[in-house]
């Protein structure tokens, strides 16, 4: 009756020695974010956040120098927590959510989204009818910005899809939601290379979380 309850013994252990990440997150774990802030504010973001227990399906890793690390769990309902963390301790938790991709269908038209010409790297982007600030690039912030690149590399848990690595030509923007000082949703726009012949253009939404949002399993 326990095993039918808990899962088999060795469920039960492979569970509890998946090693936990910084942030407390691990692969085949899962994680419910609280929503009180969604519910007491309706209509004020730009999307809504996964809801009920969500499985942690692969991890993200990139490597900023420094001692500093970001690391990318991707759950079940197309969406993903980055944790921020210098030296093993957590700077910072955003979760953000997939909004829109694009799929050039060229190395060509892919290039252009990394070129001055692109809308990746303006001042402002517009994006389902509300404006995001440039928060990343130096020099003048009337003038377009490279994007930041950057490989992540993805694992997935033992058995599952393979793990690959990708490269990134990414920008944050954001915005102070209305009625919320201080709070600001973040637009993310990442035009991703998975070589040779596979690229994507990627806009994700996102809020800073605390732990106390999180219950992580």
């Amino acid at each position: 009756m326990f095993e039918n309850l808990f899962g088999t013994k060795a469920e039960v252990e492979s569970a509890s020695a998946t090693p936990r990440g910084v942030g407390g997150f691990r692969l085949g774990g899962a994680v419910v974010v609280d929503a009180l802030l969604f519910k007491a504010n309706a209509g004020a973001f730009g999307f809504e956040p996964p809801a009920g227990d969500q499985p942690i399906e692969a991890l993200g890793t990139v490597d900023l120098g420094g001692g500093t690390m970001l690391y990318r769990w991707y759950v079940e309902d197309d969406a993903w927590y980055q944790v921020k963390a210098t030296a093993g301790q957590v700077d910072e938790i955003k979760l953000f959510v997939y909004a829109d991709t694009i799929n050039p269908p060229t190395a060509d038209a892919f290039r252009q989204w990394v070129e001055p010409t692109s809308d990746l790297g303006k001042p402002q982007l517009t994006f389902n009818g509300k404006a995001y600030q440039r928060v990343w690039g130096d020099g003048p912030t009337d003038a377009w910005a490279p994007p930041v690149a950057y490989d992540e590399s993805v694992t997935h848990p033992p058995g599952d899809t393979a793990d690959f690595t990708m490269t990134h030509y990414s920008m944050l923007y954001q915005r102070e939601v209305e009625g919320l000082p201080g709070r600001f949703e973040y637009l993310f726009v990442s035009a991703e290379d998975y070589g040779p012949n596979s690229f994507d253009v990627v806009f994700s939404l996102g809020i800073d979380v605390t732990d106390a949002d999180l219950s992580i399993t």
